[in-house]
């Protein structure tokens, strides 16, 4: 018997294999970098708006600002590091926001105008399908979402942490919902792996995968699985925002618009 040959005693059972591990327990272990990704989003996003209401204070803003404010949100310009083995930096705002074509740190000074700078550079190590997922959902009005809730804490003057929550939920909450449900659209027109179909109730195959060697097949096309990673990504998008980030508490809130000027 030779020492190096491997030999596989079952083909049937070894496409199955090969689907669970290289496909479904792929998929599970970026169930939750996918969650995360999208809860580090809106994190992020709730911090921005924050600074925001630090803008819209004529005593905090150290350049003018027109009284309905021009926002913006274009390609990311900052990023503080690129990713390896294979992965890329995908950025967690949305883009890179600006005011009356300024960036909106400027309009800040001290460990405030840091931070914000700051925000619009934190990235995180992940797959290619990541980047294509937020690429397509910021096409489909993720950008617009983010500057909206921006520009609506820049133009209101009620209590501050009142409006950091009402911009969160009143605007960007649903336009992220709209923007990650357009971008599911969007790459469902591509082709995508059959649906599953199960075993009729009653019979002996009930509950059982019927298709499982078509769609292995599926799988092994690269542009099919990519868009069935990109569909799922989002879809965990959409489940972050179920979940309140702890950066809108009004603590949280709080400790951001009690940063020193200088």
């Amino acid at each position: 018997m030779g020492k190096n040959r491997r030999t596989v005693p079952d083909r049937v059972e070894a496409k199955s294999e090969r689907f669970r591990h290289k496909i479904v327990q792929r998929l599970s272990s970026d169930q939750r970098r996918a969650l995360n990704h999208g809860l580090a989003r809106n994190g992020r996003v709730a911090e921005t708006l924050c600074f925001m209401a630090l803008i819209r204070d004529p005593a905090r803003r150290k350049r003018p600002m027109l009284p309905v404010p021009n926002v913006s949100c274009t390609a990311a310009i900052r990023q503080f590091f690129r990713a390896d083995d294979g992965e890329q930096a995908a950025h967690l705002l949305p883009g890179q926001l600006s005011i009356d074509g300024t960036f909106p740190w400027l309009f800040l000074s001290g460990p405030a105008a840091r931070q914000l700078e700051n925000l619009f550079a934190y990235v995180e190590p992940l797959g290619a399908d990541y980047n294509k997922a937020d690429s397509a959902a910021e096409a489909n009005g993720l950008t617009d979402a983010f500057a909206a809730a921006c520009r609506q804490v820049l133009a209101v003057k009620g209590d501050p942490v009142g409006d950091i929550t009402a911009a969160y939920n009143q605007i960007w909450q649903p336009g992220a919902l709209a923007a990650f449900a357009a971008a599911e659209a969007q790459k469902r027109s591509k082709p995508t792996p059959p649906p599953i179909v199960y075993g009729e109730p009653g019979g002996l195959e009930y509950g059982m995968i019927m298709n499982l060697e078509e769609r292995a097949a599926a799988f092994e096309d690269e542009s099919i699985w990519a868009t069935y990673e990109q569909l799922s990504i989002l879809g965990y998008y959409k489940a972050a925002m179920d979940e309140v980030p702890r950066q809108l508490q009004p603590r949280a809130i709080r400790e951001i618009l009690a940063l020193p000027v200088a």
